[in-house]
């Protein structure tokens, strides 16, 4: 049976982090994740959830750690952190599946900061993921000083100035200039509710130099990259870089607009990842 509705649940991780996650779709269906990005929360894909399967798939919707719902823990933010939290989550959600989807692999969509999660996850567990669709695809930038001064800087932003600025900053940096007014606000909205703190420490585990690259040769499962043509924080040429990468079947789509697909052009975003539920 296929549920529409949203239902919200916690679970607390062995790391101590109290996630928040949505369910929706088919209760006795495969797993397939949506990982959000940097000032986000599964309220990013709300536009997406009714383009997906949800007769095949129990989606689930993760808050990462100080955003969201999922409160801020004592504990630095890392990506690692981040990929444990989400290992045993999956477990969970595993641990109280009905036998026939309990075993089958997971597909994730993930979104910027969350297709990082989702390549560490999958080079690390290659066996676990069934596809990945990744949007505004992103990769470590540690070792570039500009980059990181960049993270940085708004880490301290967010700290001393709050989210406002940021808000307004990524109403510029997510969209391209002709992107109509309530498209932008959106994300504005979005942002303007982080964390302060939470949005910190994120910042700071991107910039951090054990932030690296996960191993691309690992990951075998059938991978689609949905990339904006004006993209400012992730081009095409990012995606088309790590897709070289993979061990295994990938494509690159590009759509309309900049860093936010599913609000810029949702219908190409969802035709591509059509293309991955056909190979899963």
């Amino acid at each position: 049976m296929t549920d529409t509705a949203l239902h919200s649940n916690l679970f607390t991780t062995e790391s101590g982090t109290k996630t928040h996650y949505t369910t929706s779709g088919n209760a006795s269906g495969q797993l397939l994740i949506t990982l959000h990005g940097l000032g986000g929360s599964s309220k990013t894909f709300e536009h997406l959830l009714p383009k997906l399967p949800l007769d095949r798939y129990r989606v689930i919707g993760v808050d990462l750690e100080g955003f969201g719902e999922t409160p801020v823990t004592s504990k630095p933010a890392s990506v690692a952190r981040y990929v444990s939290d989400l290992d045993d989550l999956i477990a969970h959600l595993q641990r109280s599946s009905p036998e026939t989807s309990a075993s089958k692999p997971v597909a994730i969509i993930g979104h910027s900061l969350g297709s990082i999660v989702a390549l560490h996850y999958t080079a690390k567990n290659p066996d676990h993921i069934a596809g990945l669709g990744l949007l505004g695809v992103g990769r470590s930038a540690s070792h570039i000083e500009a980059a990181r001064e960049r993270m940085l800087g708004m880490a301290s932003k967010a700290r001393t100035e709050g989210m406002e600025p940021l808000a307004e900053l990524a109403m510029t940096t997510n969209f391209p200039e002709d992107t109509p007014q309530d498209i932008r606000l959106e994300v504005r909205k979005a942002v303007a509710s982080s964390d302060p703190e939470g949005y910190a420490k994120t910042c700071e585990a991107m910039a951090c130099p054990r932030h690296v690259d996960p191993d691309y040769g690992r990951i075998m499962c059938p991978c689609v990259f949905v990339t904006g043509e004006k993209d400012m924080i992730s081009p095409p040429c990012k995606a088309k870089e790590i897709s070289g990468l993979l061990g295994g079947t990938s494509r690159v789509q590009i759509v309309k607009g900049g860093h936010q697909p599913i609000l810029s052009d949702l219908d190409a975003t969802a035709a591509a990842l059509e293309w991955l539920f056909e190979r899963i």
